[in-house]
């Protein structure tokens, strides 16, 4: 039997969803520095990919269960003295003004409760200039890559196709948010940081055999105006 096309979940769905979301990052700012702050670690698979670019690494999540793992993943090797793994919330940073020259936040916005909050925090802590890098979904995408809870029940992506369109009945139904490019820009600005980039990406579609079939033309897409149908936003700011 197939696979189902996989569209969520991005950690656990191979190199080539990392390989995306930080090439492009990469390719808009400059991802290295003196101190990294990266947010919603879990499990670390995005913070020890980073680390080699930064002298030291402060991750932080709200699940202890996950930083139990990246915990586990690190101890008797070197990043274990170059990465402090914290629990912390987003909208309450517990480190002094002017700290990172990077902060980075892979598909965690759309779970941070009080996001505007947040934001400003993340603004704070940066240095003058500093560097925000992150990862979330996009609106116009026609699948909740989180799926859905109706009932008491979750469903998967595909039981909604164009959910995430119907803004008021996603907010009843859906867990997480999504967003669009200019609401984006919006809460960025307000939060003291400007954006300079925003770019798309297609599913990776690491481990579904369907999915390998079309990704070609998932990818072609990326550079047409279709790339406005991505599954993520992939965008980058500056604190002024």
């Amino acid at each position: 039997m197939n696979q189902p096309l996989g569209l969520g979940k991005s950690s656990a769905h191979g190199e080539r969803a990392f390989a995306k979301r930080l090439g492009v990052l990469s390719s808009r700012t400059d991802l290295s520095g003196d101190r990294l702050l990266d947010i919603g670690c879990g499990d670390g698979a995005y913070s020890v990919r980073l680390a080699p670019s930064f002298r030291h690494v402060d991750a932080i999540d709200i699940q202890a269960d996950r930083l139990a793992l990246f915990e586990e993943r690190t101890a008797g090797t070197a990043l274990a003295d170059q990465i402090t793994i914290r629990e912390m919330s987003a909208d309450k940073l517990d480190y002094p003004d002017d700290t990172f020259d990077v902060v980075t936040a892979i598909e965690v916005l759309e779970h941070v409760t009080e996001l505007d909050q947040a934001l400003a925090e993340i603004c704070r802590v940066l240095k003058p200039g500093g560097r925000f890098a992150f990862t979330t979904p996009n609106r116009w995408f026609p699948f909740e890559t989180h799926g859905f809870h109706f009932r008491g029940r979750r469903y998967p992506p595909a039981r909604a196709p164009f959910l995430t369109w119907i803004r008021p009945l996603h907010r009843r139904l859906a867990r997480a948010r999504t967003f669009t490019a200019g609401e984006l820009r919006q809460r960025l600005t307000r939060a003291g940081l400007a954006t300079r980039s925003v770019d798309y990406i297609m599913p990776p579609f690491d481990l579904s055999p369907v999915g390998r079939r079309i990704r070609p033309v998932t990818d072609l897409a990326e550079r047409t105006p279709l790339r406005i149908f991505g599954m993520a936003l992939v965008v980058t700011a500056e604190k002024q």
